[in-house]
């Protein structure tokens, strides 16, 4: 909970839902929260900005504006939905409400904090059969979506998979291949394929 003084000492009261948010290059994400302004108070106005400081609407931004949308539905929920992230968005989002008692203005602070990671696998190049093989899914931060594995382009249902890691248990020749991650919600937005070579273990 964040209790957010206005220029006058008023008390406004704002909680977000989340403080930290891991999302997916190229994903949407949702900011959201509920605010309480002190009694008597009306609001003039609500946005968002980066960084507590920043005064300017983010919508206004010509770096957001296109993927910026505010959904607020009622006087005591706001909610932004950001579009298609970069690593460039990984800043401290802000809700910023302006009221009409003397121009008393209010920012909730400390805001949601944006993280933005990729998919990488990280596996070894080749294996020799009879061996086991561990392939993991990498992230700078920690999605909450589970991972999915693809081999070939083609989804893997079969193979042990646990977290972020897919383990190959006694190597086969049928376990060559290129494989993928991504997470639930963004299949589309998969990591680089990596490719598996198997090597024969040939007797004498």
């Amino acid at each position: 909970m964040h209790h957010v003084s206005g220029a006058f000492g008023t008390e406004w009261s704002v909680k977000y839902n989340q403080q930290e948010i891991c999302a997916l290059k190229g994903s949407t994400v949702f900011m959201n929260g509920t605010f309480t302004p002190p009694e008597n108070h009306t609001v003039n106005e609500t946005f968002w900005t980066i960084d507590p400081y920043m005064i300017f609407d983010l919508i206004k931004d010509p770096v957001y504006s296109c993927r910026v949308e505010y959904l607020n539905d009622d006087q005591k929920h706001f909610s932004l939905k950001l579009s298609d992230v970069v690593k460039k968005d990984e800043h401290q989002f802000c809700f910023r409400i302006n009221a009409n008692e003397e121009n008393e203005k209010a920012f909730g602070y400390p805001g949601v904090q944006l993280r933005v990671t990729e998919l990488h696998v990280e596996a070894p190049e080749e294996v020799t059969e009879g061996e086991t093989a561990d392939l993991t899914c990498k992230t700078t931060c920690s999605l909450t979506d589970p991972f999915i594995w693809y081999k070939n382009g083609r989804p893997l249902t079969t193979k042990t998979i646990k977290n972020n890691q897919l383990h190959l248990q006694t190597v086969s020749s049928e376990d060559a291949g290129s494989y993928s991650c991504a997470v639930g919600g963004s299949q589309h937005l998969r990591s680089t394929a990596h490719s598996l070579r198997v090597r024969c273990e040939c007797s004498s």
